[in-house]
């Protein structure tokens, strides 16, 4: 971790990005790097939902020096905060950010079930999450994403999954939980559902 990085975050915090304990934020950021290095996914592509605040990406892109790194976030003062945080810290090689609805992305040929793995932190619920992700996760593709505490995977519904090629592989907790889906089939064309449907009627 870097003093840079430090700084980006507590500008995250000062702008309203982010909330709450910030050095619990960065511990949770932390633990997706090391949920990262356990799947071996280190010299990879792929891509933060409603990236925010910057994290986990930043700290993702800081950690993980051969990781590149789409961030992905509608909002546009949000979004200008993450292009400015990722000019200062130096990530220019690394890290693209995509002012865009994730669900039109997956529509998108360059885009659509083109990233190796996928980070959620607080995106969506569980239906909306993996319904947006299905459409941009590759084949054999991993999303991580972060689970509330408590769960043991029972938020995550095996039909609905598997309408969307997707499947739970593991539920990892240790001081902070994750859900690990994997693509195990292609995405059917019509997912995700566009014009807000995917998050007004989720699947789950």
């Amino acid at each position: 971790m870097t003093e840079r990085l430090h700084e980006s975050i507590r500008r995250a915090r000062d702008w309203g990005f982010i909330g709450g304990d910030l050095g619990q934020h960065i511990e949770h950021s932390l633990a997706f790097v090391e949920v990262l290095e356990s799947l071996n996914l280190l010299d990879l592509s792929g891509a933060d939902l409603g990236s925010g605040g910057g994290l986990p990406g930043l700290v993702v892109l800081t950690q993980l020096p051969n990781v590149k790194l789409h961030l992905v976030e509608i909002m546009s003062k949000r979004a200008a905060f993450l292009e400015s945080a990722v000019q200062e810290l130096g990530f220019g090689q690394r890290a693209v950010v995509v002012k865009r609805r994730a669900e039109e992305l997956g529509h998108d040929s360059a885009f659509r079930e083109s990233f190796s793995f996928l980070l959620a932190r607080s995106f969506a619920g569980p239906g909306t999450t993996a319904e947006v992700g299905a459409g941009l996760l590759a084949l054999d593709g991993l999303f991580v994403v972060s689970e509330p505490p408590g769960s043991l995977g029972e938020r995550w519904s095996s039909m609905g999954l598997d309408a969307l090629g997707l499947e739970l592989q593991e539920i990892r907790r240790n001081n902070f939980g994750f859900a690990i889906l994997k693509k195990v089939r292609p995405c059917p064309k019509g997912y995700p559902r566009r014009g807000g449907r995917a998050w007004k009627l989720s699947l789950f």
